[in-house]
């Protein structure tokens, strides 16, 4: 089993999950898009019985997502990182942003919402990489 445990950018949130993911994968849609400040969302899906989510600085953004049905989005008041969303339309199921991951172990099996992309993503395996900073 993958052991699984994360926080919010200051640390304000933990969390942790007593099961490997069921799933990981890309979502596109606008609300994520909008969630992230990015492109995309990278998510895994767990098990809500197996997770836990600790830390006084929880707040719970509620959506009516396009199924008609509500979408919660966890994140921190302190710092303002999402670090987990469920859906009424999948319950049982929470998914963790990747980047809040402590470690690196994914890899992504599909892409959700892709008619709403960012058509510039398709180009990005062929940018130049930096491994910190550009220097200017």
């Amino acid at each position: 089993m993958t052991e699984i445990n994360g926080s919010c950018l200051c640390g304000s949130l933990t969390y942790h999950a007593d099961s490997d993911a069921l799933f990981a994968g890309v979502c596109h849609c606008k609300a994520c898009q909008k969630s992230t400040g990015s492109a995309f969302s990278v998510v895994i899906g767990v098990k809500k019985t197996d997770f836990t989510i600790t830390g006084e600085s929880l707040k719970t953004y509620e959506r009516i997502g396009d199924s008609g049905k509500r979408t919660y989005r966890h994140f921190c008041s302190t710092c303002g990182s999402t670090v987990a969303a469920e859906m009424e339309l999948k319950p049982g199921l929470v998914c963790i942003k990747a980047g809040t991951l402590d470690n690196q172990w994914l890899q992504p099996q599909f892409h959700v919402y892709w008619k709403d992309h960012q058509e510039w993503i398709e180009q990005l395996g062929d940018l130049a990489r930096h491994h910190t900073t550009l220097q200017t």
